[in-house]
């Protein structure tokens, strides 16, 4: 089924953040904001200590994990290199979205693909995803 806005009138963006004592839920916007595509969401709601983003939906209280499609967006604008996994949100560092960035940037840029020193593994154990 192909969507016509990305988060409805009738759903709300729940963002997992995640701080020292631990980790909350936060609701993106007031109920009834609409997101007409993921570009308009990650500019409004990109939050750097964010682990997770929700797409819940009020009528059938079910929740869809749309953290990959945020960071695949936010790094569409990104014009780092992997070196750069500093000016990254957590999201984004603990996401396949950057790992297959990081894996394109290699081939685009004619060097031999090596995994990241860090790894998403290591990331994805200390933020919780």
């Amino acid at each position: 089924m192909h969507r016509t806005q990305f988060c409805t009138s009738r759903e709300t963006i729940l963002i997992k953040l995640v701080i020292s004592t631990g980790t909350y839920f936060e609701e993106g916007d007031t109920h009834g904001k609409v997101h007409e595509t993921v570009r308009h969401a990650v500019t409004r709601l990109t939050a750097d200590n964010a682990s997770a983003y929700l797409r819940f939906d009020l009528d059938t209280l079910t929740a869809e994990d749309v953290t990959e499609d945020f960071a695949a967006e936010w790094l569409t604008t990104f014009k780092g290199s992997p070196e750069d996994e500093d000016q990254l949100p957590a999201y984004v560092l603990s996401s396949q979205a950057w790992d297959d960035w990081c894996s394109d940037f290699t081939v685009e840029n004619g060097l031999a693909f090596t995994r990241r020193s860090h790894g998403t593994l290591n990331h994805r154990q200390q933020f919780g995803r």
